[in-house]
């Protein structure tokens, strides 16, 4: 099976360490961060403290089909990532037009 161009990136942000993963962590960061991913399994309190990151940071929240962003980043409980490189996040934006599964949240109900 071939590799979708966002696993791709999102490898390259693993290895690069531009990456926060669970909410937790990316409660604790500071600074820099372009992009929020998360599942859509992700629990009601969670997704509460991404929203407030995603308006703390002012950035995108991109809304992954359930269980996929744990295969994607081949780490099956994660629900919830924050791409640190601001480059890594503008590819991963440019290719989701092309991949229907995912979604842009505008905030309100999806």
């Amino acid at each position: 099976m071939e590799k979708s161009k966002i696993e791709t990136y999102l490898g390259f942000c693993v290895r690069a360490r531009k990456i926060a993963l669970g909410a937790d962590d990316i409660e604790k960061q500071k600074k820099s961060v372009f992009l929020l991913v998360c599942d859509e399994s992700i629990s009601p309190n969670s997704f509460k403290t991404i929203e407030k990151a995603r308006e703390k940071f002012a950035c995108p929240l991109l809304i992954t089909p359930t269980d996929t962003l744990g295969a994607l980043l081949h780490k099956p409980a994660v629900k919830a990532a924050a791409i640190k490189d601001k480059n890594l996040a503008l590819a991963i934006l440019s290719v989701v037009n092309g991949e229907p599964q995912f979604k842009l949240y505008s905030g309100g109900t999806n």
